[in-house]
């Protein structure tokens, strides 16, 4: 399994875990959203897991992963992270997002996301567990808190029901 592994200070995002109900991923604004939507794209498009690592110990490490394909539980995200120390990085290009499609909500049916993601969170560690099309709901969502003022949306409903609540947000558009 191929592991992306990025540290959330420098691409401008943080996640943190608040009182084991909310996860919540910070981007500081449009640019640093659309790295976000584009990792997302880049986990539906290859199955890679994605490794977001914490720089602060107050902030939460998370990973993201199709769990069809990868079905990691503790133990093997527990590998994943000791290999991460013992292996020589490689060179990783990333095919950016810099636009968001309007037409997609012409046929967009929100029904059709439901139950697409599960979302569990402790202080040191978040999972984001998706199907291809959770994956496809947070590309484009995290596209749209990019160029709309919306500043955050909340996939709650689009979560399994023992999952916590997502909230992702552009900090610069969020009012």
């Amino acid at each position: 399994m191929n592991v992306v592994l990025l540290k959330q200070k420098d691409i401008g995002v943080v996640v943190r875990e608040e009182m084991g109900s909310v996860l919540l991923i910070d981007a500081k604004d449009s640019k640093e959203m659309f790295v976000v939507s584009s990792l997302f794209k880049h986990v539906n498009d290859t199955n890679d897991v994605l490794f977001l690592q914490r720089e602060n110990p107050s902030h939460t490490d998370l990973i993201v992963f199709n769990g069809a394909v990868n079905p990691l539980n503790r133990k093997v995200i527990k590998e994943i992270k000791h290999a991460l120390h013992h292996n020589k990085p490689k060179h990783f290009e990333l095919t950016m997002l810099n636009d968001h499609d309007e037409s997609l909500w012409d046929t967009w049916e929100s029904g059709k996301y439901e139950k697409q993601l599960r979302i569990h969170a402790d202080k040191d560690l978040a999972k984001i567990n998706a199907s291809k099309l959770g994956l496809e709901l947070l590309m484009h969502s995290c596209a749209y808190l990019a160029v709309s003022y919306s500043g955050h949306s909340h996939f709650d409903g689009d979560s399994t029901s023992n999952s916590i609540e997502l909230i992702i947000r552009n900090i610069a558009r969020n009012d």
